[in-house]
């Protein structure tokens, strides 16, 4: 009797595929609900004041008084992190792929880049709102800066990966720049600039959020400013989890783009992986 074996990069059987599921949405509920835990016991046994640690049902209460007002700071806010983001990888792509592929420009453009990125984003903060005042630019400014490096060193990344052998071959089949960019480069790229996107699309609600920590006229940031304040560290509280829900639903929107995109783009990576 002949035994043929499954090919080792076959799909895992359904039940397998499942149960890991169930462990990859266990596990984070599980820490959530350890922390969770930790603050309503130390609430409870300690006694804080409650401008030192609100207990969980404070925290609630005053959530529910000011859900309108957190509401529209946190779509004002995530709009910001939005259009910076998008912004910002359209930046890297092109000033990552010039780089990458003009040594003229590289030795040009790549030092003043660095010394920006080597620049806390809150010194620049007070300088964008001086220059262009409260309104939607300073915010943009900070986000595009905090997010653009990432795409921009994966591009690099990615086109240094690939030999020198792959362009001359390339080269030899006739393959134009353009060509070369779409079939070879991109594909090449795009397991670095998947990873990239997402550490951007984690860091763009921290840049809006720096933005207006500093200075600006609506935002979730200029709530937790003011609650902290006036000592209302239960609706700052409210606020930070607003923070955190929204970052953790940015980023995985990011995973699902980004596999989105590689299965478009190299499907055959996804499938060596899978």
């Amino acid at each position: 009797m002949t035994v043929v074996s499954s090919p080792q990069g076959a799909s895992q059987p359904s039940g397998l595929a499942s149960s890991q599921t169930i462990r990859n949405a266990v596990y984070p509920t599980l820490a959530l609900g350890a922390i969770f835990l930790a603050w309503f016991l130390a609430s409870w046994l300690l006694q804080p004041p409650p401008y030192v640690l609100p207990s969980p049902a404070h925290v609630w209460s005053r959530a529910t008084e000011e859900a309108p007002a957190l509401m529209r700071a946190i779509i004002a806010t995530t709009t910001i992190a939005l259009i910076g983001l998008v912004v910002a990888v359209v930046v890297g792509l092109l000033l990552g792929f010039a780089i990458a592929w003009w040594k003229t420009f590289r030795r040009f453009a790549l030092p003043p880049i660095i010394i920006t990125q080597s620049i806390p984003k809150i010194a620049l903060a007070p300088l964008f709102v001086v220059w262009f005042g409260y309104g939607i630019a300073p915010k943009l400014l900070v986000v595009i800066l905090v997010t653009f490096y990432p795409i921009l060193e994966a591009c690099a990344v990615g086109v240094r990966s690939l030999p020198k052998s792959i362009f001359i071959l390339s080269r030899s089949m006739g393959l134009s720049t353009p060509s070369l960019f779409a079939r070879v480069i991109l594909p090449a790229s795009m397991p670095f600039l998947a990873g990239a996107f997402q550490v951007s699309a984690s860091l763009a609600l921290i840049g809006a959020l720096t933005a207006e920590f500093v200075g600006a006229e609506e935002g979730i940031g200029v709530v937790l400013r003011t609650a902290v304040g006036f000592q209302d560290t239960a609706l700052a509280f409210a606020g930070i989890i607003l923070c955190a829900i929204t970052g953790t639903l940015i980023y995985l929107v990011s995973i699902a783009l980004s596999r989105f995109a590689m299965r478009i783009i190299c499907p055959g990576y996804l499938r060596k992986k899978s």
